[in-house]
């Protein structure tokens, strides 16, 4: 949408220079700077593990994959009822039988919601 179009000519991204090539592969040298209206820069600093590195051991990663596919289940889904189905088979997949993981994606594909592709 228009909104988030705008947000996005906001961004930039640059090279964190060499002390960030040194520590990578070990992590993900990541660093995120917010430049407020007023001139105030808000920094975090490098964070050598982001959310979503296999040794970030701060980050809630059932709960952000939990979000993150219901948020994806919503573009789809005609129900909520329907997206907790799902979505409770993905949370649930370490523990299912291969007889259920063949089935993951047995659904009634007409009852999906028609949208507008989402990229554009």
């Amino acid at each position: 949408d228009a909104e988030t179009r705008a947000m996005m000519q906001k961004i930039t991204f640059s090279h964190g220079g060499p002390e960030f090539d040194a520590k990578y592969p070990d992590g993900i040298p990541t660093q995120i700077d917010i430049t407020l209206k007023g001139g105030e820069t808000l920094s975090s600093g490098m964070v050598m593990y982001p959310s979503g590195h296999a040794r970030n051991t701060s980050a809630d990663l059932d709960n952000i994959l939990l979000h993150k596919n219901k948020m994806l289940g919503d573009v789809v889904f005609a129900d909520e009822a329907t997206r907790d189905a799902f979505v409770n088979r993905l949370v649930n997949m370490e523990t299912a039988s291969p007889e259920e993981v063949a089935k993951l994606y047995d659904f009634d594909w007409s009852a999906m919601k028609d949208h507008a592709c989402i990229d554009g």
